[in-house]
């Protein structure tokens, strides 16, 4: 339930705070007077849009705060989900507006989106607003009513419920896999020829990994070959004993020879011999190595043409698949090769996925059925009871009926499209609820709907505004003990300038203008049981009360 509200600096209000009951709250006061203020409040405390114009001194914050008890309504797992202090005791939401416009939102002083704001919300209160049927016009809405019905009627309905939803959700993945499927076959026809083409002209290039620098290599190498066998020749005639007389590993060995005489002599003798020796190893290794090359150049020459050959197909071959360089073209080999393999298993993904969908309808549909049936059963039950509140306010003739159609589609809550249908007079054909003109038979009506919807929905708040709009004497006395009923389920907040239906209510609140400080201001104040009768009685006669309309004040006080 909302336990307080807050307003500063907004419309024409400096500062105002209401502490509200439980049960049935009433707030009246002349035309003009605010009410419609404190309902704009509620509405930005709900996500609605805001401006500056809403900002009374754009030299300060306009802030609307509301502190609701929320025990009783199972809203933990929102609160954890959105990574929100579960607070059920004391719950509350502030929205600021600055002087440009900007809006924040805060749940319990954790700035949120207005999304989650909204969200939040559409659990703690529902405003009825004048001559709007708002939420209960939509098919959505009063398919979440007939199931609440049917929740309390077939004890498996919630369940059946829930499966349906998983399963529909399982559907919808399956669906999107399928497009993508089908999407990436049509692809496949005019590609698939083109791909195996160009896979089919790599795979005969059979590239392997680091080619095309060693073919560099060896281009490089057999366009300076006279340059690089003098260097090798020269290496191998300095080091190798068969080209000279004093070749350099020669001497060397001789000085290994001296080194060791004197090895004994010093550590640092013996290191140096070592040193030296490791150094002879190497040199003898390069002059085989260097031998090895000049072979290799020789056998190299002959195939030169085959290399030049082979370096320009790669070439090509980068060229045409735009790759930044060699391993760029493998890596754009690899992908041509997944897409083959891709696109030759999609005929059967497609096929596999088009029975894994067919199976799921087919659940589905037996699920919707079942679902349609439990809601069928409260038909009845919902007709009978709106047009008992019909008759309670009035409409002797009124007709209500709730019409199921399915759809051929599966949808979110099954196939089930249902719309309440209203007729107020005999000979005249039923109509739906949005369609029925606004007036007195239509606040009747919407006012019975309600009493439905806080029978059966677990609201902590209802707010109604001018619900009674159109009617007066009796029916509006009956109005009030409708509404009287209703605060029995739920908090209920109504304006209204009906007496017959403000003297039903549990607490009174009196919203006025006052002149303060040269500037006219709204006000709200609890009266007591004096000022009540009192406010009853202007309601009754105007602002010159009689005796009579006293008296009338006090008969519907005790009548209440």
């Amino acid at each position: 339930m909302l336990k307080q509200l807050s307003i500063k600096n907004y419309a024409i209000i400096d500062f105002l705070e209401i502490d509200f009951k439980s049960g049935f709250s009433v707030l009246t006061g002349e035309t003009g007077s605010g009410k419609s203020i404190i309902l704009g409040a509620l509405h930005l405390l709900m996500g609605n849009r805001a401006d500056t114009k809403s900002v009374l001194n754009l030299e300060k914050k306009c802030i609307i705060e509301g502190m609701f008890s929320i025990g009783n309504y199972n809203l933990k797992d929102f609160f954890e989900s959105n990574d929100l202090d579960y607070e059920p005791k004391e719950t509350y939401i502030r929205r600021e507006i600055s002087k440009h416009g900007k809006t924040r939102a805060f749940i319990n002083d954790t700035p949120v989106s207005l999304s989650i704001l909204k969200a939040l919300s559409f659990f703690l209160i529902d405003i009825h607003s004048q001559h709007q049927t708002l939420l209960l016009s939509s098919s959505n809405v009063q398919l979440s009513l007939i199931d609440s019905l049917a929740q309390s009627s077939v004890q498996s309905h919630t369940k059946l419920l829930s499966e349906y939803q998983v399963g529909y959700t399982e559907l919808k993945s399956l669906e999107k896999e399928l497009n993508i499927a089908l999407n990436d076959g049509e692809e496949s026809k005019t590609q698939l020829d083109y791909l195996s083409f160009l896979h089919k002209e790599i795979e005969e290039a059979n590239l392997l990994p680091n080619e095309k620098e060693q073919l560099e290599d060896l281009v490089k190498v057999s366009e300076n070959q006279d340059e690089v066998n003098q260097v090798l020749q020269k290496i191998n005639y300095i080091l190798d004993s068969n080209h000279t007389n004093l070749p350099v590993v020669s001497q060397l060995l001789d000085l290994v020879k001296d080194l060791d005489k004197i090895s004994t002599y010093s550590e640092q003798y013996a290191t140096i011999a070592s040193r030296l020796n490791s150094s002879i190893i190497e040199l003898n290794d390069i002059a085989k190595e260097s031998e090895v090359l000049l072979s290799e150049i020789e056998l190299n020459t002959n195939d030169i043409e085959f290399t030049k050959d082979r370096l320009n197909l790669i070439n090509q071959l980068e060229q045409k698949h735009r790759a930044l360089n060699f391993q760029d073209l493998l890596v754009k080999f690899e992908t041509i090769s997944n897409k083959l393999i891709s696109y030759s298993t999609i005929e059967k993904t497609v096929e596999k996925l088009e029975k894994s969908i067919k199976k799921v309808q087919e659940e589905l549909f037996k699920k919707a059925k079942k679902i349609s049936s439990n809601r069928k059963l409260v038909k009845q039950k919902t007709e009978k009871f709106i047009v008992s509140k019909l008759n309670d306010l009035g409409i002797k003739n009124g007709q209500f009926e709730v019409q199921f159609s399915q759809k051929k589609e599966l949808q979110e809550n099954g196939n089930d499209l249902v719309s309440f249908m209203f007729s107020a007079n005999k000979g005249v054909a039923l109509q739906e609820m949005s369609q029925v003109a606004s007036g007195g038979e239509s606040s009747r009506l919407m006012l019975a709907v309600k009493a439905l919807v806080a029978k059966h929905l677990a609201l902590p708040c209802l707010v109604l505004d001018e619900i009674d709009t159109g009617v007066s004497g009796e029916i509006a006395s009956k109005i009030g003990s409708i509404l009287s009923e209703m605060s029995k389920q739920t908090q209920l907040i109504v304006i209204s300038h009906l007496p017959q239906v403000a003297s039903k209510a549990s607490t009174h609140y009196k919203v006025e203008k006052l002149d303060i400080n040269e500037k006219t201001q709204t006000n709200i104040r609890l009266l007591t049981a004096e000022q009540r009768t009192i406010e009853l009685a202007k309601m009754l006669s105007g602002e010159h009360v009689s005796k009579a309309a006293l008296e009338n004040a006090k008969a519907l006080l005790t009548n209440e």
